[in-house]
């Protein structure tokens, strides 16, 4: 199995939940029958392994720093730093503050990347799109040159990806590893294979 299935299948297992008896309240106060929770399947150590290698493999040419907003974008870029150490291409990870540090040196942006470096800018979901929006910013305001967006999962609502194209510019590629609806669609898969055989009994 390659690492896209293998990250795919950590998805279904930890990260959907389906609860129509008892729903979910959303951020916008809303309601929904489904939730999509990234950190509990990349909190997996199995997990990690895959995703690091999954958006490493998605790296243009000349990125040299891989990060985005604390904390869904944390566990992608050392993943993918991690997982390019032993390559010909190493690349550094950074993370984006919500808010700067009130003391030492009070930056927004931790972790070793210079101005007019080329980075790519990740997120671990996108919904309306404004985590993700919020770290190319501030990585533009840093001098940052903001190659691509990769995220994880695509929630398919609120246009948020089209929020983030819109964000980047036209000359900026901004993709997703997945959609919610192929996490679901493998999460159905799964079950349907758990489901208990039935034997009739004459």
């Amino acid at each position: 199995m390659d690492a896209r299935s293998q990250l795919l299948g950590f998805l279904a297992e930890h990260a959907y939940q389906f609860r129509p008896e008892n729903p979910f309240i959303l951020v916008s106060g809303a309601t929904s029958d489904e939730y999509l929770d990234c950190k509990l399947a990349l909190s997996q150590p199995g997990a990690m392994v895959s995703l690091g290698q999954v958006f490493l493999d998605q790296l243009q040419p000349g990125v040299v720093a891989i990060g985005g907003l604390t904390m869904g974008s944390d566990p992608i870029a050392m993943g993918s730093a991690f997982a390019s150490a032993s390559t010909e291409h190493p690349v550094r990870w950074f993370t984006v503050r919500k808010e700067p540090k009130s003391h030492g040196q009070m930056k927004l942006i931790e972790g070793s990347v210079r101005e007019g470096e080329r980075v790519a800018v990740v997120d671990d979901v996108v919904t309306s799109g404004s985590s993700t929006i919020k770290a190319i910013e501030e990585c533009k305001k840093a001098g940052l040159q903001v190659a691509q967006v990769v995220v994880l999962v695509d929630r398919q609502q609120a246009q948020g990806m089209d929020h983030v194209r819109k964000a980047t510019g036209e000359n900026v590629a901004v993709t997703a590893i997945f959609t919610k609806q192929e996490i679901k669609e493998k999460w159905h898969e799964l079950h349907a294979q758990r489901r208990p055989i039935s034997v009739r009994t004459r």
